[in-house]
C-alpha cells in the first residue's frame, strides 16, 4: 500500500487514544520500493486510523525509520527523511512550534537501530488546541506520505 500526498487521510477526533497523558506518541515507518520509487510506509497500518494517531500537547510525536529497501539516503538538499509540512487541516495554517520539527540527513541502506525524527508539541496556553492536523512525510528522494494527525490537548 502506498501513502499518497493526493489522497488525504480525514480523521475524527474521537475520545480514545494511543496511550495516556503524558506519553509520547512514536510511529513507526519503513522506507520501502514500490517500482523506481521509494515510499514511506507505516510498519502498523492501524496507526493511520483516527483511534491511535493522537499526540498529546506538552509531549512528542517521533517518527522511526525501522528499514530501509531503498538504499542508503543522504541530505541533499533539504533532508534525507523529515516533515515536508504539518498544518492544521480546517485552516491550512502552520503550527509556529513547527520549525522545532527535526529531519534526518542520512539513512544508511541497512538500519541497525531506529533511526527517529520528532516533532515535540507545546503546552497547551490559550486558544483550543484541539484540531486535526496534516502532515507529509518526505526526503530528496523519498515520496511523501500523508497520514494525517489528530493533536489534542493534554488535560
Amino acid at each position: 500500500m502506498r501513502l499518497s500526498a493526493f489522497v488525504p487521510l480525514v480523521l475524527v477526533t474521537l475520545m480514545t487514544c494511543a496511550g495516556p497523558p503524558g506519553k509520547d506518541l512514536t510511529i513507526d515507518v519503513v522506507l520501502a520500493l514500490d517500482g523506481n520509487k521509494c515510499v514511506v510506509r507505516f510498519v502498523d497500518p492501524g496507526l493511520k486510523d483516527a483511534g491511535h494517531a493522537i499526540a498529546w500537547t506538552a509531549h512528542a510525536v517521533t517518527w522511526q525509520v525501522r528499514s530501509n529497501d531503498c538504499g542508503e539516503k543522504k541530505k541533499t538538499v533539504a533532508k534525507a527523511l523529515g516533515l515536508k509540512h504539518l498544518k492544521f487541516k480546517e485552516n491550512g495554517k502552520t503550527p509556529e512550534w513547527f520549525a522545532q520539527c527535526t529531519t534526518l540527513d542520512a539513512i544508511p541502506a541497512k538500519v541497525q537501530a531506529p533511526l527517529a525524527f520528532k516533532c515535540p508539541i507545546p503546552s497547551f496556553q490559550t486558544g483550543v488546541w484541539i484540531g486535526l492536523y496534516e502532515y507529509e512525510i518526505d526526503g530528496d528522494s523519498v515520496e511523501p506520505a500523508d497520514p494525517g494527525l489528530d493533536i489534542r490537548r493534554n488535560g
